[in-house]
């Protein structure tokens, strides 16, 4: 049987660390999400890079089934929604629930036009991948 030497100042800390971290983190995702996101149960943590030819955009999405994902583009503007279920029935309680469930939604919007046509995707250990090309007017060069 083990003790636990009660320190009442360590608790207190301790709590309002974890009560910073709630609002903190709960104040910043409602903040960088367009209105129209907003809606959303949770968002998918995502890294953005641009090549010569095209956009790529990793999405995590641990969880996620590959057939509740929606991909669309217009314009130069990627949008991602879909939905993360739980799996099996729910619990009626929880020792500890941090993964967030429901829908989804992120938007990307580019810095060059983007060409609905040649889009890419892979879905692969539960990182999603889509490689966006840039839209290439008369001569093969970038619309500007």
């Amino acid at each position: 049987m083990s003790f636990r030497v009660f320190d009442p100042l360590r608790d207190i800390l301790s709590l309002q660390e974890r009560m910073n971290r709630l609002f903190e983190e709960s104040l910043s995702r409602e903040r960088e999400l367009p209105p129209r996101e907003r809606g959303a149960a949770w968002s998918p943590a995502a890294d953005v890079y641009e090549t010569a030819e095209s956009f790529v955009v990793l999405v995590e999405l641990p969880g996620v089934s590959e057939d509740d994902v929606i991909v669309s583009v217009d314009g130069d503007e990627l949008r991602l929604r879909g939905q993360r279920r739980h799996p099996g029935p729910r619990p009626e309680s929880f020792a500890r629930l941090e993964r967030s469930y429901g829908p989804f939604a992120r938007d990307f919007r580019f810095s060059a036009e983007v060409d609905p046509d040649r889009v890419a995707a892979e879905f692969h250990d539960g990182l999603l991948r889509i490689e966006i090309r840039k839209f290439l007017g008369a001569g093969g060069r970038e619309r500007e």
